[in-house]
């Protein structure tokens, strides 16, 4: 049936008699002008209010356009066939929409936007490494003492055991390239943390927790290790790959001394990945071990900050804690390690006195 008699009601005017015809891409209405005479409104499919036509027993169907218009229309199949030709109205919208071109274009996007997603996750971090490793001294030192000044301002420094620290890492004589500084701050916190060109900040409540000089060789050895292979630098310049990188390709190298100093509060907390973290133990563990010092103090600095860990209970541990997890495993694979006080275990009367000074300093 092509033609549905219906009645067609538009706001304002009095309700008619009409008869209603389906098109390819529109109703076409047959109605009568007010001189009587026939005249044709057309409601395209994308104009119609598409809801349930059925209401009170009739099929009322609305456009949406001005003035509001409405069709009643007896005849039930009425629905069913303007739904199948909404459905094939959209189906040309989509053919329209996505042509044999666009759907081309739409997949090399894809393409284009997975490579790039490939590049920024992947390769760059990747490359950022590789470039950190090349990054002289120099620069490592100038770029670490801006992130220590852009920290400092916040910090409290006991200059007293800043001092006698440093006459405890002299007397440790491990030979490096880096100027090593290190600064006590006064804080209730169990952190220490690496800066790249030789800064390392360590935290009082760690110092006042710990219990023998090989926990702070432990601990000074670890955070070496960190500094003189790069670590901290490596683990920046992965974390910031994107602005390094760019850095780099638009020649501006000095940008990234500048991002990195913007950023130096994330060395609180910086994540150096499990390797870099048990390169760092072994490392410092070997350090000791040809030195003679117990190798023990690593046993010991690790047992103290599995306690500051339960201490914390639920609420969130200390940043060097949560930066280098794993401690039982850390325990494990030291103790298990073949440099573990393989030329035995001597006293170090030295570093005791530098110690128990430190301890007792004010």
């Amino acid at each position: 049936m092509d033609g549905y008699n219906a009645i067609y009601i538009a706001q304002g005017h009095e309700s008619q008699n009409a008869t209603v015809i389906f098109l390819k891409d529109k109703l076409s209405i047959g109605l009568m002008d007010e001189h009587g005479k026939p005249k044709v409104v057309y409601w395209f499919y994308d104009k119609i209010v598409r809801n349930d036509f059925r209401q009170y027993g009739k099929l009322i169907v609305r456009h949406e356009g001005f003035p509001p218009q409405s069709l009643e229309v007896e005849h039930r199949e009425f629905a069913d066939k303007l739904n199948d030709h909404f459905k094939k109205s959209d189906r040309s919208f989509l053919r329209k929409a996505f042509t044999p071109g666009t759907i081309t274009m739409i997949r090399f996007a894809f393409i284009f936007f997975g490579f790039l997603a490939a590049v920024y996750f992947f390769l760059v971090p990747w490359l950022a490494v590789r470039l950190a490793n090349k990054v002289p001294v120099s620069f490592e030192e100038k770029m670490g003492n801006g992130m220590f000044d852009a920290l400092k301002t916040g910090m409290t420094i006991d200059e007293s055991k800043t001092a006698i620290i440093n006459e405890f890492f002299i007397e440790l004589h491990i030979p490096t390239k880096y100027n090593i500084q290190v600064t006590v701050v006064k804080d209730d916190v169990a952190n220490a943390f690496a800066m790249p060109g030789g800064n390392i900040v360590v935290y009082e409540k760690l110092l006042n927790s710990m219990n023998s000089y090989e926990e702070l060789a432990a601990l000074l050895s670890h955070e070496f290790t960190h500094v003189n292979n790069k670590h901290t630098t490596k683990s920046l310049f992965r974390q910031l790959g994107s602005t390094v990188f760019l850095s780099v390709i638009l020649g501006d190298v000095g940008a990234i001394s500048s991002v990195i100093v913007n950023n130096a509060d994330r060395l609180k907390g910086l994540s150096y990945g499990r390797s870099l973290e048990k390169e760092a133990d072994l490392n410092g563990l070997q350090l000791l071990s040809e030195r003679k010092i117990d190798c023990n103090g690593f046993i010991g600095l690790f047992t103290l900050l599995q306690k500051e860990v339960d201490a914390a209970g639920v609420t969130e541990p200390a940043e060097w804690i949560s930066s280098h997890p794993d401690l039982q495993k850390r325990i494990e694979y030291v103790k298990s390690n073949e440099s573990f006080n393989i030329r035995g275990a001597e006293k170090n009367e030295t570093l005791q006195t530098l110690f128990l000074k430190l301890k007792t300093a004010e």
